[in-house]
């Protein structure tokens, strides 16, 4: 029993030191796809690259712990972890305004094999979040590996504010994966920055004319479809495989180049984009509202004894989804709600300290004592009320 208690107390440390580094952060960005070969690390490392150019405070994370690249493209595998005075690891720092980690560097070699199962690779993240010290950043940028496997889950719930980027090609069998990218972001409430489509035309070496060789715009058609961001496309260049192999990202060594500027458009695109979904979350132009219930169409009075919750994602006035969620038995309610990502939480007739112990959670707190109200019929008079705020 002493053993167990003894890991708990370790687990909430390791959860405070990441809540206490995610805290410096301002915007965490995942980049993600469907599947391999698209070019996400590409994007990745030029997107931070081209950010840090841009005088902003940049962190890239490289959590494909089976097959790290990100030192490889930087050109930085001799570089190491730094030390504080007062003892504790920083981030490698790679320019002025760039700093970067993955796993290479604390392997015994470069081509070391990890053979890791999920419960250590979710512990090395948080590792890798919480015990390395990054410092106050604009950005942290997140390289996960290809799919919706065990890295990009405990992002998902490691850092519950993070935004999705995914990268896809234009051909159709990428496309398929990236609707998988979509439904798991949806799923876990991840919120989707966009989506880039790399590889789209192949700037010809010899005239600099652009070819439509994997073809062009599915990436564009899909974002609309499913109703994201469209952040701008990629063209194919030879030099990004040359830069990329030499360790000199294209953004800073042909800046005037098509590619470049293609990914200029990009990072501006995400300047823009995230902005625009931080001021949604501080104006309640989205929201995610939790509201416990003891059936379908009633409010369950004490929170305490709340099994199944209501929970409606709101985004500019439309209640967009609306889920049934039930909390595991074995589950604090404080970290449900934390995975949940919940922006708002609706209580019966709550006391100050009770309203108090969720606001210091991060959650605006509203209160009904209408015993036999319907929770649609209160989330749709809480979005007239923001509305007529916002228009006020």
């Amino acid at each position: 029993m002493a053993l167990l208690k003894e890991k708990g107390f370790l687990l909430d440390q390791q959860d405070k030191r990441v809540k206490e580094q995610l805290s410096k952060i301002k915007h965490k960005i995942m980049v993600m796809s469907g599947k391999g070969g698209v070019g996400k690390s590409t994007v990745a490392v030029n997107l931070a690259v081209g950010l840090s150019l841009q005088d902003f405070m940049v962190g890239l994370l490289d959590v494909d712990l089976h097959g790290p690249s990100i030192p490889k493209m930087l050109g930085a595998r001799d570089l190491k972890l730094t030390r504080r005075p007062d003892g504790k690891l920083g981030a490698i720092k790679y320019s002025p305004n760039l700093k970067f980690l993955s796993i290479e560097p604390l392997l015994p070699s470069e081509d070391s094999a990890v053979i890791w199962r999920g419960p250590i690779k979710i512990s090395a993240i948080k590792q890798f979040i919480g015990d390395i010290d990054w410092g106050e950043l604009d950005y942290l940028v997140i390289d996960a590996p290809p799919g919706t496997g065990d890295e990009p889950l405990t992002i998902a719930k490691t850092i519950p504010d993070a935004y999705a980027l995914i990268v896809t090609t234009p051909q159709e069998v990428s496309l398929i994966d990236v609707k998988k990218s979509i439904r798991f972001c949806q799923k876990v409430k991840l919120r989707i920055l966009g989506i880039v489509e790399n590889m789209s035309g192949f700037i010809c070496p010899h005239c600099g004319k652009a070819i439509d060789l994997f073809k062009r715009g599915g990436g564009q058609k899909l974002a609309e479809e499913m109703g994201v961001r469209f952040l701008g496309r990629i063209p194919v260049d030879p030099r990004v495989v040359d830069t990329g192999d030499a360790g000199r990202p294209i953004v800073g060594s042909y800046p005037e180049s098509v590619t470049a500027k293609a990914f200029e458009d990009l990072i501006r695109n995400v300047v823009s984009a995230t902005e625009e979904m931080r001021r949604e979350v501080l104006e309640e132009a989205f929201m995610r509202i939790a509201i416990p219930i003891s059936t379908p169409t009633k409010i369950e009075k004490d929170i305490n004894q709340a099994v199944l919750f209501a929970l409606y994602d709101v985004e500019k006035g439309k209640i967009l989804v609306k889920d049934v969620v039930r909390k595991p038995d074995d589950q604090d309610l404080n970290e449900f709600l934390k995975e949940q990502v919940a922006t708002h939480i609706v209580l019966f007739e709550p006391t100050p300290e009770l309203a108090e112990r969720f606001n210091l959670l991060g959650l605006r707190v509203l209160a009904t004592d209408e015993e036999k109200a319907n929770p649609d019929d209160l989330v749709k008079e809480y979005i007239e009320q923001v509305e007529s705020r916002r228009t006020a």
